[in-house]
């Protein structure tokens, strides 16, 4: 299938590890331009030289600040003269007692997650519009269409999802679609890292973390095991892509059958 996506200019937050690094390489493959923003610059400059053949462009941006979103959206617009799709990826998450849980980590949470998604996409849709064509694909979560006792984690999901049915709708008349892919546990560092949810799960199961986490897939998801950040990649691009476009507002599962309800 020709996704169309050749040439087309596409933003990628997150993208240095994880999910968002799989997104890039999906991408890359299709022959798209990338746009790659991450506070970790490092993650970003090995990315760039790993993808051969493609024309990328790097740029370390905290994007819980509004200031530096301004300035990386003008920077890609400058390099590449248009900007086609933006994928909300960049995230993280805590577990944590709700009744104790910090506010303030909460905050932070909302401004990476939810805040920084609606700014950026807001800065795009100029770009979009000049296009005639644009596309979103925002990373949300199972987690914000069921409880995953992630308190800031779940309630922001939740939110992204809503955000991208209202934009699906406020989009649409200028040829934009804008979904939402929603993961499962993906076997990322946001699992795997020290000090993650890796280990804060083996914390509170009182196993070491790779019994806690191989316990958490057979006990939760259906397939049993996490999804492979590929896997998330490939729904992302496909979203975004020519034969896909008139699907808009959806937010569709990748979890390995989590999800219980229909």
């Amino acid at each position: 299938m020709n996704l169309g996506l050749k040439g087309r200019v596409v933003i990628v937050t997150g993208a240095a590890s994880g999910i968002g690094k799989a997104i890039a390489q999906a991408y890359a493959k299709e022959g798209a331009k990338l746009a790659l923003a991450d506070i970790n610059l490092k993650g970003l400059e090995d990315l760039k030289k790993e993808l051969k053949g493609v024309e990328v462009y790097v740029e370390k941006v905290d994007i819980t600040n509004a200031e530096k979103c301004k300035i990386f959206v003008k920077n890609v617009a400058k390099q590449y003269g248009k900007i086609d799709v933006l994928v909300n990826n960049a995230g993280t998450a805590k577990m944590g007692d709700m009744e104790t849980f910090p506010e303030e980590t909460f905050r932070q949470h909302a401004e990476l997650m939810m805040y920084a998604p609606v700014r950026l996409t807001n800065l795009c849709i100029p770009y979009f519009k000049k296009n005639g064509w644009g596309s979103v694909v925002n990373t949300a979560s199972i987690f914000g269409k069921q409880p995953g006792g992630l308190i800031s984690y779940d309630t922001i999901k939740a939110a992204d999802i809503m955000i991208t049915k209202d934009y699906s709708a406020y989009c649409a008349p200028f040829n934009v679609n804008v979904n939402a892919v929603c993961p499962g546990p993906v076997a990322t560092p946001l699992w795997y890292a020290e000090g993650q949810l890796g280990d804060q799960l083996a914390a509170a199961t009182g196993m070491d973390k790779k019994s806690a986490i191989d316990w958490f897939a057979k006990t939760n998801i259906p397939m049993g095991r996490y999804a492979k950040p590929e896997e998330i990649a490939d729904a992302v691009v496909f979203l975004s892509s020519e034969p896909a476009h008139y699907i808009t507002g959806v937010a569709i599962n990748v979890d390995g059958g989590m999800v219980k309800s229909i």
